[in-house]
């Protein structure tokens, strides 16, 4: 003999699998669905990695440039130009992706985009229209990574690395726009 649990309810009483039926199937399709998500996502990282390796560094400026595009539509040819060729200088762009097409960490303009998306606004214009704009921006990331590295306590060496390397993307990025 089956046993059954019964929930109590404001008309009447209800066995506990009819109330569990539509919760197992949202969550049968949540937890399918995720597992999609996470089988996509290793397949493209698998891709993008395999692209990388057969194309190298060619690649990866294509995969900066299409990252540069979303965040600086409206920039100048120059203001990508410094950007790209700083990126390549250094190992790393302004967004945190290294040579190797991966995230080395959360860049400060990162954080600009995320609070940026937040408040509801364009995460495409980061660096503005202009070169002077560009060189403001990369100014004010400057800041907020000085500021951010004097706390370095609690963090990993590799940490530390990924801002001084970001440090120097904008110090080139700079030097390459003036």
């Amino acid at each position: 003999m089956e046993s059954r649990v019964f929930l109590a309810d404001s008309q009447n009483s209800r066995f506990y699998e009819e109330y569990c039926k539509p919760n197992k199937k949202t969550d049968s399709q949540g937890q399918n669905t995720f597992a999609d998500a996470v089988s996509r996502a290793d397949y493209l990282q698998q891709n993008f990695n395999e692209d990388i390796n057969d194309h190298g560094k060619q690649s990866i400026r294509q995969y900066r440039e299409r990252v540069f595009d979303q965040i600086a539509a409206n920039a100048p040819a120059s203001v990508k130009k410094a950007w790209l060729d700083a990126a390549d200088a250094v190992g790393t762009d302004g967004m945190g992706v290294s040579d190797s097409g991966k995230l080395d960490h959360i860049s400060q303009l990162m954080v600009r985009r995320i609070e940026r998306g937040y408040r509801g606004e364009s995460t495409s214009n980061l660096l503005g229209n202009s070169v002077q704009s560009a060189i403001r921006v990369a100014n004010e990331v400057l800041d907020a990574l000085e500021r951010s590295m004097k706390f370095n306590h609690g963090k990993t060496a590799e940490q530390i690395k990924n801002q001084e390397k970001e440090k120097l993307f904008y110090q080139e990025f700079i030097r390459r726009l003036l």
